[in-house]
């Protein structure tokens, strides 16, 4: 999936973009099959998990994702599909992050406005795990240039700071896990219906 031009994708249907989605075979159990691929009563183990902004992409894109990854056999973590009513969702999380043999970050247009997003995605390079970025409706440069207080994240970030609820030091911490992000190969995707 290794895609350096960054040219934007464009998918009519509905479908994951089959990229995407062939990164994932090297995960999948030998004998895995569409019958075998449901969803799982508990969030562990899993091998990926995805972290996304959920009013940009949780009912298309990274729904349509979690399930092409599961019809192949694999464990996907995606909040809306394995959380459960009672879970402690922020332990839940963790273990999910800290279990995962892959982690998918898909970025888009407000994804920085979540403070559990810029959360998830520091805890997520602490683990050493490999991350696949998806840049959807942004580009790399938007996460790299908001060191310089730049890109479409930068408003965001200057909320945060208004709010005062997080430090400067976490707000530097998150800008550097997106700096460091943002030179990881991934794809980038502008159109998704």
């Amino acid at each position: 999936m290794a895609s350096t031009s960054r040219q934007p994708l464009a998918s009519t249907s509905r479908q994951p973009q089959t990229e995407i989605v062939n990164a994932f075979a090297g995960l999948a159990p030998p004998s895995a099959s569409a019958s075998t691929s449901a969803t799982t009563s508990s969030p562990l183990p899993c091998n990926v998990f995805i972290n996304h902004r959920g009013p940009d992409v949780k009912h298309k894109l990274a729904t349509d994702i979690y399930n092409a990854l599961t019809n192949m056999g694999l464990n996907v973590f995606l909040d809306s599909h394995n959380l459960h009513l009672g879970d402690r969702f922020p332990e839940a999380l963790q273990q999910a992050m800290s279990r995962a043999s892959l982690h998918l970050a898909i970025f888009s247009p407000t994804y920085a406005q979540s403070p559990w997003c810029l959360a998830e995605l520091s805890f997520m390079l602490k683990t050493a795990t490999p991350i696949i970025p998806i840049f959807y409706r942004v580009q790399p440069n938007d996460l790299r240039h908001l060191i310089h207080g730049k890109g479409i994240y930068a408003a965001s970030f200057l909320e945060h700071e208004k709010k005062g609820r997080y430090s400067i030091h976490k707000l530097q911490e998150w800008k550097m896990a997106l700096h460091e992000v943002s030179f990881y190969t991934g794809e980038s995707i502008d159109n998704y219906e």
